[in-house]
């Protein structure tokens, strides 16, 4: 099995990158993951209501795990108000949540109003593009646990499309961490309120860049090279990271002035 355990963020990220197959297939071998994914395929079609899926610990815990909800499995009577929401209604629950995750369980599951499932869990391929949501979720979560700045930046990558705010941003913990590194905030800054917090966001870049592919990967990399000075605790250069070998030293840099040079770190 491949580990990014006290790896660089930025090594750690492209060894995931470069190998993503073989890490995803890892997570699928996992003995509980393979029994919820077994379990998920084999019975999700016999759900018909939303008190069947929470009732089924395995079948619950697979869904839950795969929208990054697993700290919520406890919270059943919450997670079938939300699985069963009105989106169209401005005064249901998942309309005055501000996390997205809610919001895509809801869509994606399909519940009536009144419980009962929609024709989602008879369909093959939607199995597999959950089971396939499933395994990318559980990637990151197992990243995190060995190297948590590897699996922010993975986080990142998975969540970015739905980034269409700063206000989207702030309201997730780890987005909100990842952008507040990546632009080297202090933190200090941490303390400032949502609206402060925002407007310093904008001085520092237009949202609807957030959506250029280009943009992502500097982002990624300059959140990398701070969370690595970070964690080392060390007062050298963000942009340099040192690789120890046995006696021999290889350096890797970041272009730290190509980074800076795009206009979205600039100050309006």
């Amino acid at each position: 099995m491949i580990s990014t355990a006290g790896l660089s963020p930025f090594i750690g990220i492209t060894l995931v990158r470069e190998n993503r197959e073989t890490f995803e297939a890892d997570v699928q071998r996992d003995p509980m993951s393979k029994r919820e994914i077994e379990s998920f395929r084999e019975r999700i079609g016999s759900v018909e209501t939303v008190e069947d899926l929470v009732n089924d610990y395995e079948v619950f815990s697979f869904v839950m795990k795969a929208f990054g909800m697993e700290e919520e499995i406890y919270a059943k009577a919450m997670m079938k108000e939300i699985f069963t929401s009105d989106p169209e209604d401005d005064t249901s629950l998942i309309n005055r949540l501000t996390d997205d995750k809610y919001t895509k369980a809801n869509e994606e599951l399909g519940f009536n109003a009144d419980g009962t499932a929609g024709s989602n869990f008879s369909d093959p391929d939607w199995i597999e593009e959950m089971v396939d949501r499933y395994t990318t979720q559980r990637l990151i979560d197992t990243q995190t646990d060995v190297n948590e700045s590897v699996g922010i930046a993975l986080a990142f990558e998975q969540k970015v499309s739905g980034l269409t705010s700063w206000y989207k941003v702030l309201a997730d913990t780890e987005m909100k961490d990842f952008i507040m590194t990546a632009f080297g905030m202090p933190e200090s800054s941490d303390n400032a309120s949502v609206d402060s917090l925002k407007k310093m966001l904008e001085k520092r870049m237009d949202i609807e860049d957030l959506q250029d592919p280009e943009v992502q990967e500097k982002l990624i990399r300059q959140y990398s090279a701070f969370a690595a000075a970070t964690e080392t605790d060390t007062s050298q250069n963000a942009a340099l990271t040192l690789l120890t070998q046995g006696s021999s030293y290889n350096m890797v840099t970041i272009d730290i002035d190509a980074i800076q040079g795009f206009s979205g770190y600039g100050t309006r």
